[in-house]
C-alpha cells in the first residue's frame, strides 16, 4: 500500500502487528478504521507566512 496518508500509514503498520501478534480481530478493525478514513490522500499546507495567518 503506498497511501501518502500518515494517519492510513499508522493504521497498516497497527494491523501489521496484529497479524503478527496473531490478533486477526485487531488487525480487521484497523483495516476497518483505515478504509473508513475520509482521506487517503493529505494536503500538507506551506508554512505561515510572516503576516501572521496561519495556513488552511
Amino acid at each position: 500500500m503506498n497511501d501518502t496518508c500518515p494517519l492510513c500509514r499508522q493504521y497498516e503498520a497497527l494491523r501489521e502487528q496484529a497479524k503478527q501478534a496473531g490478533d486477526y480481530s485487531k488487525a480487521t478493525d484497523y483495516e476497518v478504521l483505515r478504509r473508513r478514513h475520509p482521506a487517503h490522500t493529505v494536503h500538507i499546507p506551506r508554512t505561515p507566512t510572516n503576516s501572521g495567518e496561519r495556513p488552511a
